[in-house]
């Protein structure tokens, strides 16, 4: 019973690490000669920490436009003077076929990202929304940090009372055969 308790609390405690290549699907979009896929980390998206992931595909072609370089605007729709400019690269990615961006999103609210891809003279744009949550206990990395320890000192407790009361069970089987 405690072996299943504790593989649970492992299973939630990494899910948040094993992200696949790039996290979140968010959309795939045309944009000009290219199709954008973009996925973000974490899910949901709250205030704080980020990982923006695009895979650029050439639109006439199955194939990745390898050498493409990536700027992202995000803008706050209630706050449009907030604004965020990055540019995407393959050292921050997660996978050799994405380009990344890690940063820290500011606010919570709805924001507008524009994707610009160009690569040699041929340029393409697409845009999207998504919504950023305020962080909560639920979901913030660090309270499930902090929490960690006395969760599995509780585990080890629990497992060693279920052992004493499984011994004193078989101990009163035993006496009264």
């Amino acid at each position: 019973m405690a072996k299943r308790y504790l593989l649970l609390i492992l299973l939630l405690t990494l899910t948040g690490r094993a992200l696949a290549d790039g996290g979140r699907l968010r959309f795939r979009k045309p944009a000009g000669p290219f199709t954008v896929t973009l996925f973000t980390t974490p899910d949901p998206l709250t205030k704080g920490r980020a990982d923006f992931s695009v895979a650029i595909e050439r639109a006439n072609s199955t194939g990745l436009a390898e050498n493409a370089q990536v700027t992202y605007i995000l803008t706050h729709e209630s706050n449009p003077t907030q604004r965020i400019t990055l540019h995407a690269s393959r050292s921050q990615a997660t996978s050799r076929f994405l380009q990344a961006a890690n940063f820290t999103l500011p606010t919570a609210g709805l924001w507008r990202i524009d994707v610009i891809v160009r690569d040699g003279d041929q340029v393409g744009q697409c845009s999207g929304q998504f919504r950023v949550r305020k962080q909560d206990l639920a979901t913030s990395e660090r309270a499930w940090q902090i929490a960690f320890v006395p969760i599995m000192v509780l585990l080890f407790f629990l497992h060693q009372w279920r052992k004493k009361e499984v011994a004193r069970r078989r101990a009163a089987r035993l006496s009264t055969v």
